[in-house]
């Protein structure tokens, strides 16, 4: 009778085994794209994984300031593509003249950490921002905006600003749109501007920024590259050939949400040729906010008739 039990219960456990198979996972189709920021970089390029396409795009000097859209949220950015910069000035009156030159200018981290803000935490403060808005794509300077955050709270923040001669003042309500993470803003316009596309739909931005080194003489640079949307993990290997890296990998792989880590050094400038030069060894390892991996590496950053500033890039689901 034990027999029977026993030879009983080997063949549930069998049939339990065959019919809860483990399956492999299968990658999906190795894709190329190519983005197109234009020869003078004017472009920003809101891109997906999942289905390697392009969301939106826009001239990077169409807007200005983007505010923190959650209700709860009061962090400002500034428009690190145009080289902007922000100065904090205090103990004096909004409506005195200031020398841009006099002033002590700091930029936002592209890594998009919210506590390394250029504003920083304008809730605690008493004073006034002087914001340089950067360049044109010809290299011609935007100018200067004096600007005063009178209110934040669930819904809207309010702001004041003008020119630094006092000139074209305005105060404007600048409703936060939950759609986005972060509500764009232009002076030109005196409005709020559609940048961001939906949260949830789309991983990176091709574009302009600004890289903040550790050097007192030249503490940012303008450099053309690649950041991440918030809640987007990126890991960089040198080690495994593209080919080779595999979903079975991913543990072996350093992930990080900081949104700069694919950056802008897949390229190299070469002075003497007066060219960029692809690092084929990096690939970059990417978890998007569905929670899918997928493999990238930088093939071009030249177009089919040798122009600038349309990278190229091959990109696989794991």
């Amino acid at each position: 009778m034990k027999g029977l039990l026993l030879l009983m219960l080997l063949i549930f456990i069998s049939c339990e085994k065959s019919e809860i198979p483990i399956l492999p996972h299968n990658p999906g189709d190795i894709l190329i794209n190519q983005i197109e920021l234009s020869t003078d970089y004017r472009f920003q390029v809101f891109y997906d994984l999942g289905t390697n396409m392009k969301i939106s795009q826009n001239i990077k000097t169409d807007w200005d300031l983007q505010f923190e859209s959650s209700s709860e949220g009061f962090h400002i950015l500034i428009n690190s593509s145009t080289f902007s910069a922000v100065s904090y000035v205090n103990d004096v009156p909004f409506s005195d003249n200031l020398n841009p030159a006099d002033l002590i200018w700091s930029w936002d981290n592209a890594n998009g950490d919210l506590d390394s803000t250029a504003f920083g935490d304008h809730r605690i403060k008493t004073g006034f921002y002087i914001l340089d808005r950067g360049y044109n794509m010809n290299a011609s300077p935007r100018g200067y905006k004096k600007i005063l955050i009178d209110t934040v709270n669930t819904e809207y923040y309010q702001i004041s600003y003008s020119n630094l001669d006092n000139s074209d003042f305005n105060s404007v309500k600048i409703y936060k749109d939950q759609d986005v993470s972060f509500t764009s803003f232009s002076f030109e316009q005196n409005n709020t501007v559609s940048i961001q596309p939906p949260i949830d739909d789309w991983d990176l931005i091709f574009t302009q920024y600004t890289h903040l080194f550790n050097d007192t003489i030249t503490p940012a640079y303008l450099v053309t590259g690649v950041l991440s949307n918030y809640n987007v993990l990126v890991a960089q290997d040198t080690v495994y050939d593209f080919e080779d890296i595999t979903y079975d990998m991913i543990s072996n792989f350093l992930f990080s949400n900081d949104c700069n880590i694919i950056g802008y050094d897949w390229k190299e400038y070469s002075f003497d040729s007066g060219a960029f030069t692809i690092n084929s060894l990096i690939t970059y390892i990417i978890k998007d906010r569905q929670e899918r991996y997928f493999k990238l590496r930088f093939l071009d950053f030249y177009n089919d008739i040798g122009e600038k500033g349309y990278p190229k890039f091959e990109i696989q689901e794991l």
